[in-house]
């Protein structure tokens, strides 16, 4: 079976396509996993330079085109349909659920018998507004997303939106966690000499201080949480600090979290193995995902998850650890104080386990190809 993935943006910082590739780590590692569950996979990418790459037994063509870096909903670069159309695949992945037109204009020119198969990767439902500017915006977007022959997402609850607001029709959704890592393990000793971290339980938190990752309720629980825990400790990495002064002043108002909370700040990226193994327990306050990146890492190394009850985060952690309401510090407390309260060894080793079996480049490239090639049967 051949499959092409079909990738329409790009970061104009890159300079060439090795350095692109070396950015994406998803788009490379997703292709290569894919490969080795037995198909014959080929990348076609938008740039600002045209190329052809081989990395890992996969085939990149970069085509050039004047559109901006990041495509319109109404794109559709005739250079690049043209390249995804010319490599003649049994399914065409096309990344991304915002580009209707890109799919529409696929479908057209694509032979026949090709799927396309179209993976969300996050973010809100995009069309808001009523009257007939809005009517005109969702049919715009379901004659475009009707091109697809399936729409894939992390939880098949998450095409419910999608569904409801008459976008999506009945295209089949195959449920397929977006991403998984190939991050290094650091045995916990290590790990934790390596950032100078203590803690029992040492719960880490990693995500941007955002209103959608609720920092602000984190600490509220962690509040409420901690002085039955008193030898817990808390790191909190983030990158993108919208809330940091917020965040900042939370913490000094507080001696208990003074005492405990370590704000981390931005984190090298060869560097958060250490934190990852370092962990026991990964907090999370999001109230919506596409998927997980951190909380897929965290489990790649054995760290238990205590997350928000959001349907992403059920599909990626199963019955590892345990979910809280988001927005509700209470709830939090009490599932965060429950779970630590029991044998967090064996706790660790299960989340291991379902990352190892579901989670894992491995899990997802055999569930790719196994769901591909049904469709490509129907």
């Amino acid at each position: 079976m051949r499959i092409v993935q079909a990738n329409v943006v790009y970061d104009p910082a890159a300079k060439t396509p090795a350095d692109l590739l070396d950015l994406y780590r998803t788009l490379t590692e997703w292709s290569t996993a894919v490969a080795a569950a037995g198909a014959e996979v080929s990348v076609v990418q938008r740039f600002h330079t045209a190329a052809t790459v081989e990395r890992d037994g996969v085939r990149y063509e970069f085509v050039k085109d004047k559109d901006t870096p990041w495509l319109s909903t109404k794109g559709a670069p005739p250079a690049f349909v043209d390249a995804v159309v010319k490599e003649s695949a049994d399914v065409i992945h096309v990344n991304g659920l915002i580009f209707p037109q890109l799919v529409a204009t696929i479908r057209e020119k694509a032979r026949a018998r090709a799927a396309i198969v179209v993976q969300h990767h996050g973010g809100e439902f995009p069309i808001r507004g009523s009257g007939l500017v809005g009517m005109w915006q969702r049919e715009r977007w379901k004659r475009g997303l009707a091109a697809a022959n399936a729409i894939s997402f992390t939880s098949r609850e998450q095409a419910e939106p999608w569904r409801a607001s008459g976008v999506l029709g009945n295209q089949r959704v195959i449920e397929i966690i977006e991403a998984s890592t190939t991050m290094r393990e650091v045995s916990r000793e290590r790990a934790r000499t390596a950032i100078a971290a203590s803690g029992s339980p040492l719960i880490l938190w990693v995500g941007r201080l955002t209103t959608n990752k609720d920092p602000l309720t984190v600490l509220d629980g962690l509040e409420r949480a901690l002085p039955q825990l008193p030898d817990a400790r808390v790191l909190m990495v983030f990158g993108d600090d919208t809330l940091i002064d917020s965040v900042a002043e939370r913490v000094r108002q507080s001696a208990l979290l003074a005492d405990k909370v370590t704000l981390v700040g931005q984190v090298d990226r060869d560097e958060m193995p250490n934190y990852y193994c370092a962990a026991d327990v990964f907090v999370s306050g999001s109230h919506s995902e596409g998927s997980g990146y951190a909380l897929i890492e965290a489990m790649s190394a054995g760290v238990v998850p205590v997350v928000t009850n959001i349907p992403s985060f059920r599909a990626i952690a199963g019955d590892a650890g345990a979910r809280w309401t988001p927005g509700d510090a209470e709830h939090l407390a009490h599932v965060l104080v429950a779970v630590c309260s029991n044998s967090l060894d064996a706790q660790k080793a299960a989340a291991k386990a379902r990352f190892d079996q579901v989670l894992s480049w491995k899990a997802i490239g055999d569930r790719t190809v196994a769901e591909y090639r049904a469709l490509d049967r129907s």
